[in-house]
């Protein structure tokens, strides 16, 4: 398997962020902790020849400009999916927005309309989810909205969206503001442009207001057009996931068997064991059925259970940031270990996305060539590298 070595991106606000505080769930203030940062442990170094390898690779891997994708009868085929949707919103970006995985919150709504999903662990040794719609404008509403986390925010640049959060820790206050991001920002404290459209608060009997906060598809259109963003996903895209093609299906016979997936397994540290995140394959359909805190994980819109067609276990080196838990994790990489699953089987190999920020992660298997995913939905699993033992496939 190809080995590389990670350098952490994303840290940019070390300098400010003492004086800088930011609002979650409700815009409360969270205040930095008095010499929190062990800074020397924000970048893995690199050792001097690989470093110089990782850049001559990271120059010659530089993808070729992609082919002009297939319209027929109106039709494209979706980045995110492969499968085939409208032209118009096929050529349209995407909407990140971040999604409370509490068991105060769920269920959610909208999520079953999700493209791709991506679960990471959070502070408190939970998860928190991100959705990536491609079609959200006829939804009811979206959420329990929660608050970014900066590895999120990065995350979501590999597929060139507009991103939604309400609420921040304070890390990721100075990326929110750079201008370098189109986002819709909820109005909490430090937030200098906020979308004033999209957000509001629903009835939920016996829950707490910070569980009773969605997106609007009407108010989220607005706030796109009052913030000038372009909507048009460009022509250079080069594209997340590599599919089989159309009618086929990527079988992958002598593989081994995949039928239960626990990325934090029963308990412990990791995040997704404090949810006990679990997916089961049901091969009448080929896809796999999310299930949290021991109970099936439902869109509350139309009652249907998460289902994806592929789930990944995306490893990636992660570090604690301060007193109160707050994580960071690498968002790139030349080589760090993943699990592929579709069809009911494993696949092992590595993933790497080596250049600028948002370069998309593309996933290989042990020789070196891309993994296929089958056409559908895919969701990511952030696994944080200390924690890789705790990992169950059955």
């Amino acid at each position: 398997m190809k080995q590389g070595y990670l350098k952490k991106t994303g840290i940019l606000c070390l300098a400010i962020v003492f004086l800088m505080t930011a609002g979650c769930g409700k815009a409360k203030t969270q205040e930095a902790e008095e010499n929190a940062f062990n800074t020397e442990a924000e970048v893995i170094a690199w050792e001097e020849e690989e470093q110089a390898d990782n850049e001559d690779d990271a120059a010659s891997e530089e993808p070729d400009k992609p082919a002009p994708r297939e319209v027929v009868d109106g039709k494209i085929r979706s980045y995110f999916t492969g499968e085939w949707i409208d032209e118009e919103l096929g050529k349209t970006r995407p909407l990140a927005i971040m999604l409370n995985n509490t068991s105060a919150a769920l269920p959610m709504s909208g999520v079953s309309n999700a493209s791709v999903i991506y679960e990471c662990p959070v502070e408190g040794r939970i998860t928190r989810w991100m959705g990536v719609f491609e079609d959200w404008k006829n939804l009811d509403r979206i959420g329990s909205v929660r608050s970014c986390r900066l590895y999120y925010l990065h995350f979501a640049q590999e597929f060139h969206p507009v991103y939604a959060h309400f609420g921040q820790a304070q890390y990721a206050l100075a990326d929110l503001n750079s201008g370098k991001y189109d986002v819709l920002s909820g109005g909490t404290k430090g937030i200098e442009h906020p979308a004033t459209a999209m957000y509001d608060r629903i009835s939920r009997p016996g829950k707490a207001t910070e569980h009773t906060l969605y997106a609007f598809p009407k108010g989220i259109q607005r706030d796109i057009e009052k913030k000038g963003y372009d909507m048009t996903m460009p022509e250079e895209y080069p594209g997340k996931f590599k599919f089989a093609d159309t009618g086929e299906i990527a079988e992958y016979q002598g593989y081994p068997d995949a039928t239960v997936l626990k990325p934090g397994g029963d308990g412990g540290k990791n995040g997704f064991g404090g949810v006990k995140a679990t997916f089961k394959y049901d091969a009448s359909d080929r896809k796999y059925y999310r299930w949290t805190y021991g109970n099936p994980h439902t869109d509350e819109l139309n009652g249907k259970q998460v289902a994806v067609t592929n789930v990944i276990f995306q490893y990636c080196d992660g570090n604690v940031l301060d007193a109160k838990d707050y994580l960071h994790f690498a968002t790139q990489s030349n080589g760090n270990e993943c699990k592929v699953f579709t069809n009911g089987k494993e696949i092992d190999g590595y993933w790497k996305n080596p250049g600028k920020l948002g370069t998309p992660a593309r996933y290989y298997d042990e020789n070196d060539q891309e993994i296929v995913l089958n056409n559908g939905k895919t969701f990511i699993c952030i696994i944080w590298n200390d924690y890789k033992d705790d990992v169950v496939v059955q």
